[in-house]
């Protein structure tokens, strides 16, 4: 038995992003898959009478393959089979309320979960990046500070008259210099990278957590465009 308008079928999603939803749900994919498809089940019993169905949910792969990290999956419908040991599964079947019911309310919280994950996955790092107060050259350093202290960041973008990223200043920069009344070219560095402002909130949070940064400047065409911070794409991730 196929199910049809479940809001499953046709939908586009990362293979990683898939899997885990899956796997929450205790869809497993076992074996059944090769390099361009995959099928995941979902196996149930009966309780009145024993018998042992499943729930599968297949999908193609239409970018990379499948175990990928980069692989994109369409789903396909949804159906409904009945074990027969030692036959095998059989889907032309009728098939008892309970059963059925069991089955709507799985594929229920599956488009849900996949739906909240596919608009998740929409939010570029440029959304979850703070709009922090940039500075000059020619600015005091006790500027700088006073920006990192209202805005609550370690690091402070230094831009030129047409907002280009020409440097940063940090927090640590300003105490090893200690010197008073001096400017932030005094003690200006290049950022150790930049990040771009279409790249997912996961992949900046691995290349932060790799070299182990906190905070890096987001920058277009040269142009600064925003602070991000790793504690801030981590809460974002893991909501």
């Amino acid at each position: 038995m196929k199910f049809d308008k479940t809001g499953l079928e046709s939908t586009i999603v990362q293979f990683s992003i898939l899997d885990h939803i899956m796997h929450e749900n205790d869809l497993v994919l076992a074996g059944q898959w090769d390099y361009e498809r995959v099928t995941y089940d979902y196996k149930f019993e009966d309780m009145t009478n024993g018998d042992v169905y499943y729930l599968r949910v297949p999908g193609v792969a239409i970018e990379g393959e499948v175990e990928s990290a980069h692989a994109v999956i369409k789903l396909g419908k949804p159906y409904l089979g009945k074990h027969y040991y030692p036959h095998g599964v059989e889907y032309d079947e009728e098939f008892p309320k309970n059963i059925l019911n069991t089955c709507y309310k799985k594929l229920d919280m599956l488009r849900d979960e996949l739906g909240a994950a596919l608009q998740k996955s929409m939010v570029s790092v440029a959304e979850v990046a703070k709009n922090v107060t940039p500075c000059k050259k020619e600015d005091s350093t006790s500027n700088a500070a006073k920006i990192m202290k209202d805005e609550h960041v370690t690091m402070v973008p230094v831009v030129d008259e047409s907002s280009r990223l020409v440097g940063i200043v940090t927090d640590r920069a300003i105490a090893v210099s200690g010197e008073p009344g001096s400017k932030v070219e005094d003690v200006m560095e290049n950022p150790p990278m930049t990040l771009s402002p279409n790249m997912k909130p996961e992949e900046a949070a691995r290349i932060m957590n790799e070299h182990r940064l906190t905070e890096l400047p987001i920058v277009e065409e040269e142009k600064f465009v925003g602070l991000v911070s790793y504690f801030n794409l981590k809460e974002h991730i893991n909501a």
